[in-house]
């Protein structure tokens, strides 16, 4: 049996520079629900919690980076990766996996949560989808914490797919402009049952999706 090991770390974090000096190429421009137009820089970044659908993580990861978010990466090779990845770019990882029990990974990422009031990023949709249908670990993360959590959607005029991964992750190309849409946040009341859990699930993917066609549209018309 192949045993298939953890990333070298020096390489994880030459990686992680290597994506670095690429996202500091990327024109990033921010698009806030009252029309706003913000860059990362000003953007003012505050205990909230992002929810990102997968196929963006890359080209949100640097932006994670430099406004020092809190992320939940799973245990394995591929979160062994990510994590030194991550932690290159600035970031600060909290390892746990949905798929195996999203309540003891959710305690994890509560537990694991730094003391100050810097924001959380979830990827919502993961780890094996279906892409951009958000899972109710980041609404009982914010119901728990008392955070807004705020849908996010990325585009970019030229970026590459990974067409293999299920999410159809993509990687915005050197000097792109990448618009990144920030929706209302979602109320999420503490002590909600399974029903309005999933019923704002349902309404946190549907917010996702405008975010993401209204990414589309304004670099289609670029």
């Amino acid at each position: 049996m192949k045993i298939r090991r953890s990333p070298p770390r020096s390489l994880a974090r030459a990686l992680g520079r290597i994506y670095g000096l690429l996202h500091r190429t990327l024109r990033l421009e921010g698009i806030l629900p009252d029309g706003s137009r913000v860059t990362p820089a000003t953007y003012p970044f505050g205990p909230e919690v992002f929810a990102i659908c997968e196929r963006d993580a890359l080209a949100l990861a640097g932006v994670l980076g430099r406004a020092r978010f809190t992320t939940l990466v799973a245990p394995g090779r591929d979160g062994d990766w990510a994590t030194e990845v991550v932690t290159s770019l600035g970031g600060r990882v909290v390892r746990g996996a949905t798929l195996r029990g999203g309540a003891q990974a959710l305690a994890q990422l509560l537990h694991g949560l730094p003391g100050d009031d810097g924001p959380l990023a979830l990827v919502v949709d993961g780890p094996l989808g279906p892409s951009g249908v958000a899972k109710g670990g980041a609404v009982v993360c914010a119901a728990r914490t008392g955070r807004p959590l705020r849908p996010v959607g990325a585009a970019a005029r030229r970026g590459l797919v990974l067409k293999r991964s299920w999410s159809r992750i993509w990687l915005p190309l050197p000097f792109s402009r990448v618009v990144v849409v920030v929706g209302e946040p979602l109320p999420v009341p503490a002590g909600m049952g399974r029903t309005d859990r999933e019923r704002l699930a349902t309404e946190l993917t549907t917010r996702l999706a405008a975010a993401r066609s209204r990414a589309l549209e304004e670099v289609a018309g670029a």
